[in-house]
């Protein structure tokens, strides 16, 4: 990556928070998720982990929606991100949310070395990569649950949706049309936007 599209990315990121509403970031904050941004586009290269790499689109898109994400994250000290991906929204949780437990599911074993290979180079202790399928994992004990950009998400968060218990809250970053389909799929749902 260039000097200029790191330039770009960390004036794009500091803007688009801004433009979410969101308190501004540290400089520690900003420099960890311009390093994960760093990461993303040398690994991109060579692995398939994300369409939306141009710094000003991966500020907003990626960054900035799971910072304001992270905003509504009120009491929960545990956070699933299921089919984590390049890492979002969890990484950009574990950066904004110190305080909070992250772990990122990913059945991708490509994309689960990426994202342990970020957690080691960010140094995020508060973070962890699980590399699973949700099929085959325990998620019981997790508070909050998030997912963005799922692969077959109205396949696969109907049967989550229905296993929520009072314990659990499920934070979705999607369309709202997808919203729409797990209205019609699952009965007795209280989805709020």
């Amino acid at each position: 990556m260039s000097a200029n599209e790191q330039k770009d990315f960390r004036g794009s990121l500091v803007s688009s928070i801004a433009s979410f509403g969101l308190e501004a970031v540290t400089e520690e904050q900003i420099e960890r998720l311009t390093g994960h941004y760093r990461m993303l586009c040398r690994w991109n290269q060579r692995v398939n982990l994300t369409r939306i790499i141009k710094p000003e689109e991966a500020a907003r898109f990626h960054y900035a929606e799971s910072l304001f994400g992270a905003s509504f994250i009120a009491d929960e000290q545990s956070v699933l991100d299921i089919g984590s991906g390049a890492g979002f929204p969890a990484i950009p949780i574990a950066v904004a949310r110190p305080d909070v437990q992250v772990t990122a599911l990913e059945a991708n074993n490509k994309k689960s070395l990426f994202l342990k290979e970020a957690k080691e180079a960010l140094a995020l202790t508060n973070f962890r990569v699980i590399t699973a399928r949700l099929e085959d994992f325990d998620w019981s004990g997790y508070e909050l649950l998030t997912s963005r950009a799922l692969e077959r998400a109205e396949v696969i968060l109907p049967s989550v949706i229905e296993r929520l218990t009072p314990h659990n809250r499920l934070m979705l970053f999607c369309a709202t049309e997808l919203l729409g389909k797990l209205e019609r799929q699952v009965k007795n749902i209280r989805i709020e936007t």
